[in-house]
């Protein structure tokens, strides 16, 4: 199978239904509309004589134009290669570079960005300019082979040699089934959009299309105006990172919100703390589900609403519980301790088919047909994933190892500590300290001494912070998770 046909196929069951919606410039299309403005954006790259196999680059905010030109790369037989708005240029034009781009499409508001890039020799065009709707009905596209590239997704931090996974039309299509069979979408379901389309999120909204469900591009996420959004545009299904239901949480308090129509509201559980999942799963009335993977295995494990439900009525948090494996995708846990803990391996058809033009890397990666994740985790009793940690982040101190998580549980578990965060720094006699930064609940006070006291209480001794730093927030990536190196910046310290 592969993205071309799937999206005929939608057009052909539900031509005049509604697909994708952007209120903020009234505009709308239908499932047949959305299919020939595929045909006709591959048209314009023939024109452009950008060819087959040729890598489209995208430089743009959420919003049909941009998906026109996401999917009609694929569709089309070109490789999509989207990329983080917020890098600088620097970083961008490595990318750029990286990926051979044989062209950059852009919104408006990175017109400066693009000028400068066309500067350095890269090939430049307005993305409006090729998403104009078709007004004569065109040609059916002809498929495209399941093993073709269909996608680079640059991931892994924006410092060193960029780092871009390799998506194959087959592998997509194994993505899509999986999200389609996990969420249960039906036709005329409404997913709100509000998050950034890149590197990996227009897959999981294309697959809500592949359901028959209709998508409203909500513009970027405002935690003022989310939750009037959900009620005006009758949602059933929307997405968002860890930071975005922080600040949520925040503006709205947990009180249950009045949403008769919602059904599920999905979230990357990595780097949900119990404190944002117990305010979640209050103001969404239980409807949280989350999910577990990777660029370079995405939607491998799932948690639904209704399993979550049941797991916190029985009266346990649920905190790092992601779910079982998905249809085809397979876990096992590799050199697991006595606990059960070990690094978490996935495969499957959705994985990734290695990364660009780096066979060493995707030969450390990529083993036996497994992907070594980099995550600790151990399967439950119930056969469910729990997600424990990065086993790079793994502390040696004084030859024992400590668990980040678990000093970080110790510190949240004291009422003046909102957030915090637990790293090693290297140490001529331990090897490694355990160190931690922490961010305090508004108004509230705590000292050092304090709260080293209140660790002592709770963990063995090697495992208590031997350095504390207070800090007003924690720098954090789109996804939620702690830039350690960022952080370690503005702590004046050295990394191990």
């Amino acid at each position: 199978m592969d993205i071309s046909t799937l999206l005929a196929q939608a057009s052909s069951k539900w031509p005049q239904a509604a697909a994708l919606s952007e209120p903020a410039r009234d505009r709308h299309l239908t499932f047949r509309q959305l299919d020939q403005a595929l045909t006709a954006f591959g048209q314009a790259l023939e024109r452009l004589d950008v060819g087959e196999g040729e890598r489209v680059a995208l430089l743009a905010d959420a919003g049909i134009d941009y998906l026109i030109a996401d999917y009609g790369c694929m569709a089309n037989g070109r490789v999509r290669v989207p990329l983080d708005p917020t890098l600088s240029p620097v970083e961008l034009l490595a990318q750029l570079r990286d990926a051979g781009a044989a062209l950059l499409l852009f919104s408006p508001q990175y017109a400066d960005v693009a000028e400068g890039l066309r500067g350095e020799g890269i090939r430049c065009r307005a993305l409006e300019e090729l998403t104009v709707a078709a007004d004569v009905d065109l040609p059916d596209r002809p498929a495209q082979p399941p093993q073709s590239l269909a996608s680079l997704n640059y991931t892994g931090g924006t410092t060193g040699v960029p780092k871009a996974v390799m998506h194959r039309h087959a592998s997509l299509c194994a993505v899509l089934q999986n999200i389609v069979m996990a969420r249960g979408a039906v036709l005329g379901d409404v997913l709100l959009n509000v998050r950034p389309l890149w590197p990996i999120a227009a897959v999981a909204v294309l697959a809500h299309l592949l359901s028959g469900g209709q998508v409203v591009l909500g513009g970027r996420f405002d935690s003022k105006t989310f939750i009037d959004q959900l009620a005006q545009q009758r949602v059933a299904f929307s997405s968002l990172v860890p930071t975005q239901l922080l600040r949520l949480l925040r503006e709205t308090g947990s009180a249950p919100a009045d949403l008769p129509l919602f059904k599920s509201l999905d979230i990357g559980a990595a780097a949900l703390t119990g404190e944002v999942l117990d305010g979640a799963f209050s103001l969404f009335d239980g409807r949280i589900a989350v999910l577990y993977g990777m660029t370079e295995a995405p939607w491998s494990c799932y948690l639904a609403a209704a399993q979550m439900k049941a797991l916190r009525q029985s009266g346990e948090s649920a905190e790092g519980v992601v779910g079982r494996s998905l249809f085809a995708a397979a876990l096992r846990i590799d050199r697991a301790d006595a606990n059960g803990i070990g690094e978490i391996l996935l495969a499957g058809p959705q994985l990734m088919a290695g990364y660009w033009q780096q066979p060493g890397l995707t030969g450390e990666v990529l083993v036996d047909g497994w992907l070594r994740s980099g995550d600790l985790g151990r399967l439950r009793a119930d056969g469910q994933l729990e997600v424990l940690g990065r086993c790079k982040d793994i502390i040696r101190s004084g030859g024992k190892s400590v668990q980040p998580g678990e000093v970080e549980q110790a510190l949240l578990s004291h009422a003046a500590v909102r957030e915090a965060y637990v790293f090693g720094l290297a140490d001529v006699e331990w090897g490694e300290q355990v160190c931690a930064a922490v961010v305090l609940e508004g108004g509230a006070s705590a000292s050092v001494e304090l709260l080293v006291e209140h660790c002592r209480e709770l963990l063995s001794r090697y495992k208590v912070p031997r350095r504390l730093w207070f800090i007003e927030e924690l720098p954090r990536s789109h996804y939620g998770k702690v830039q350690k190196k960022r952080l370690l910046e503005v702590l004046g310290v050295v990394a191990s």
